[in-house]
């Protein structure tokens, strides 16, 4: 039995990796691409949390403005709605349940903002 030439391994290895970049590389791509959803996802609400919730701590010092009529909260309440149609990934949904009812308690009157900021530092 003969083993063949050198340049005859190399093309049958290259053909190899060839097979299998081509088998594994679009899984690869969608998991870094989900991945990348989740964290881009993820910053989006931490930033609409923040930022409702310093729209809340400047709101205390001018009191009696309801917490739901403030800007922040509606685009918060919005993405919330529109991400609620648009996720599959079951990370997202529950990093979107987290997140609204986090807005859902900073809605509420008297929420402690300093608990909620934890949370939201913590999400």
């Amino acid at each position: 039995m003969e083993l063949g030439t050198l340049p005859e391994w190399f093309t049958a290895c290259a053909e190899v990796l060839a097979v299998c970049t081509a088998l594994f590389l679009p899984r690869y791509t969608a998991f870094r691409e989900r991945r990348a959803s989740y964290e881009r996802m993820h910053r989006v609400l931490a930033g609409l949390l923040n930022e409702l919730m310093r729209d809340l701590g400047d709101a205390e010092a001018g009191a009696g403005v309801d917490p739901s009529k403030l800007e922040s909260a509606e685009e918060l309440g919005l993405y919330l709605k529109a991400s609620y149609f648009a996720l599959s990934s079951p990370r997202e949904i529950a990093l979107r349940d987290e997140a609204e009812g986090i807005y859902r308690a900073l809605l509420k009157p008297g929420a402690d903002v300093a608990a909620l900021r934890r949370e939201v530092a913590a999400l």
